[in-house]
């Protein structure tokens, strides 16, 4: 008889990370559902998680490059080999002062990491995978309430008051982009009498099941959600308590004296959404019990900076701040610190994003990671000598994906690669391994050990979660937080005098009164029982000098086009001829996969024809194609001021006129499933990505989903 048992972790399928049950039988993974201790759900992305671990495709030990890079040509080492290769170039690189040009470009999904304390330990530079969809929003939510990143919260759709109203903005919350159990909370809100609006230029499943879907053009959000606040404010309908109480002295008269000529009728005409629209809307919301915005992932409208400040600025107004049904903000969980604790390099003195010539740019914009986009131009002008990637494909994912391959391979005037190491972490081959210098097989999330904590996690009501293993590993695999460690205890063992992960967390887990093995115990959650809500009444206010909003930014008056306060129509900033591209191409997510990181790109049953989706086809509306001549399944051309690309239209009713479609995340060309499936990369039409430094660069490139394009049949 069969040995069959549930045992509960943490799926990895994207960035939700859900907690869920996978069924082993006699050490085989066969099913994986969602944890009904944790609302119980798992997406279609999560339940392929089985086809991803047992891949013929997955690497198994680790290897160096002995062709050119790019090549692909790798032959077998032993680990031993690898760690010296590491540890070796690392100390040249710390002996020769320049430790801050190590950079590990990784998903930080806990801030537990062992990652997290070598790069501080060492000096390095932590980099974000996907900086295009939060860095500027975060720093927007940083900015004006302090303390950790908001934006990665969605609203609590689960506390909805009956009247409340869901305003999701270019957001694809069905489409798997955020904890599996949402579309349901969004579901049961509505029922219990909620109103759910879908702002979006694209039909999607969220626009289908919505009371109200308004097509916006994209760019047009900044000017929709200023639009709204100028009518609520005129109309004396913005929150008088909150305003008085909690939003800084003298921001709100900025703001009223900024919206005073932004009417309806005048951002109508940047937006493309009826002066009545906006009207309506914003009568509704300042009379609303509660009123969510969610916009963090999914297609990106417009403008992220300015549109996340006047996203801030509109919840402030309307009092849904930390609200039921509002924006919440974290709940925090005190861990233990691992002694001692190291500093971390001085990211005043170095520069915030990078150390090179434009270090004066980002010093308006601090954050903590570096735009993964920004990579070639810091290899170019020496900022960056070593890459480390893990859960990361900068090759594939981001803006400028051809620059970066360019800028990887580049050589000195010694014939020298001018980034003298590149690392992949992987557990399939892909783009960006096709680069490195050395491909490091990673466990699975099925085969490791992690210590989950978040503040600004989707999955609410965690405080803490574990990641175990529940299948043995392949081969020689071995998880990039093993390594990390042994790079500690070789290079800064006075910080990593602890004997393992298992050691670390259960340090940090010692002041909750917990281990990983009680933790084990309890089914791998610990939760404090309550999000909590209005937290700064009780706390003495936000994290801000002032312990008040901050909706003015008098430190951003100097930046590229004085952005103190929000820009509603950038269109001159695009310096695009919109006769010569007349469309807009929209970059949209889909629930089959989370871009092209490593877990589901190359997942066999995530690119399947019937399981998944095989390819991305250019959404196109029929009064396009009449116009253009083109018919269903017609191969056209997209040519952008940067690049071009062909692909197959698909037409649909579902996406406005004026717009063009892909989804995001195809066009590897690395791996069984990516060569023998079909799609393109949408990044090959993006300009102005991290080859260049403009205004998009700086804040979190949002010509993601604002790139102007043309069609050729």
């Amino acid at each position: 008889m069969k040995k069959s048992e549930w045992v509960p972790t943490m799926c990895y399928q994207c960035k939700a990370e859900c907690a869920i049950i996978a069924r082993v039988e006699d050490g085989v993974l066969k099913e994986i559902r969602g944890n009904p201790k944790a609302r119980g759900k798992a997406c279609v992305k999560g339940m392929a998680g089985v086809s991803l671990e047992y891949s013929p495709d997955r690497l198994t030990y680790p290897m160096k490059r002995v062709g050119e890079r790019g090549e692909g040509k790798f032959e077998k080492i032993s680990w031993d080999e690898a760690m010296d290769i590491m540890a070796q170039k690392l100390n040249d690189l710390k002996d020769r002062g320049d430790a801050h040009k190590l950079t590990a470009n990784f998903f930080p999904h806990s801030i537990t990491d062992p990652k997290w304390r070598f790069l501080n330990a060492y000096g390095g530079f932590i980099n974000t995978a996907l900086p295009h969809c939060d860095s500027a929003k975060i720093l927007s939510f940083i900015k004006s309430m302090g303390g950790v990143p908001n934006h990665h919260i969605p609203p609590a759709w689960f506390t909805v008051p009956k009247g409340g109203i869901m305003i999701m903005a270019g957001r694809h919350a069905f489409g798997g982009l955020e904890d599996a159990a949402i579309p349901n909370d969004i579901l049961d809100a509505k029922a219990r009498g909620a109103k759910l609006v879908v702002i979006d230029p694209i039909f999607t499943t969220e626009a289908a099941k919505a009371d109200q879907w308004i097509p916006i053009k994209p760019s047009g959000d900044t000017a929709f959600f200023v639009g709204m606040m100028q009518h609520i404010i005129a109309s004396d309908l913005y929150d008088k308590d909150f305003v008085e109480n909690w939003i800084r002295e003298g921001d709100f008269e900025k703001i009223k004296a900024y919206v005073a000529d932004k009417t309806p009728e005048k951002m109508s005409e940047i937006c493309d959404v009826p002066a009545e629209t906006i009207k309506q809307l914003a009568e509704e919301c300042a009379k609303a019990p509660s009123v969510g915005v969610d916009s963090f992932k999914g297609v990106m409208l417009g403008n992220a900076l300015d549109f996340s400040h006047a996203w801030c600025m509109f919840l402030a107004i309307t009092g849904n701040i930390d609200n039921p049904g509002g924006q919440p903000l974290p709940d925090l969980v005190s861990l233990a610190p691992v002694e001692p604790v190291p500093e971390g390099p001085d990211l005043h003195e170095l520069g915030w994003h990078r150390t090179g010539p434009d270090r004066d740019k980002f010093e308006y914009y601090q954050f903590i990671m570096e735009p993964t986009w920004y990579e070639a131009q810091a290899i170019r002008n020496g900022g960056l000598k070593v890459l480390i990637t893990s859960e990361a494909n900068p090759a594939l994912t981001e803006m400028g994906q051809n620059d970066w391959q360019d800028a990887v391979r580049e050589k000195d005037e010694n014939g020298e690669y001018k980034l003298e190491l590149l690392v992949s972490f992987e557990i399939m081959m892909s783009d960006t391994a096709k680069h490195a210098d050395l491909v490091l097989p990673d466990k699975s999330y099925f085969e490791r050990w992690e210590l989950l904590y978040m503040p600004w996690w989707y999955n609410f009501g965690h405080g803490v979660a574990l990641r175990q293993p529940v299948v043995e590993p392949r081969g020689e695999c071995r998880h990039s937080n093993e390594i990390f460690i042994e790079l500690g205890k070789r290079l800064v063992p006075e910080y990593f005098q602890f004997e393992d992960d298992i050691a670390y967390y259960d340090t940090q887990l010692e002041a909750l009164g917990l281990s990983v093995k009680k933790l084990q115990e309890i089914g791998g959650l610990w939760s404090p029982g309550t999000i909590g809500f209005r937290k700064y009444e009780k706390t003495g206010g936000f994290g801000t000098p002032s312990g008040k909003i901050h909706l003015y930014w008098e430190d951003l008056e100097e930046a590229p086009g004085n952005q103190a306060l929000p820009r509603v129509d950038l269109a001159a900033e695009y310096r695009v001829n919109v006769e010569e591209y007349p469309f807009i191409l929209i970059s949209y997510r889909t629930i089959f996969h989370s871009g092209s990181g490593q877990w589901t790109h190359n997942n066999p049953q995530l690119r399947d024809s019937l399981s998944g989706q095989h390819e991305n086809p250019l959404m196109v509306n029929p009064a396009t194609a009449e116009e253009f001549g083109i018919s269903q399944g017609d191969t056209v051309t997209v040519e952008s001021s940067s690049g071009s690309l062909q692909v197959k239209v698909n037409l649909t009713e579902g996406i406005r006129p004026d717009c063009l479609g892909l989804a995001h995340g195809f066009g590897s060309t690395v791996g069984r499933v990516a060569t023998v499936g079909e799609g393109v990369s949408d990044n090959l039409l993006v300009p102005d990505s991290g080859s260049t430094l403009e205004w998009q660069d700086l804040v979190g490139g949002e010509s993601h989903v604002s790139t102007r394009v043309r069609i050729v049949k």
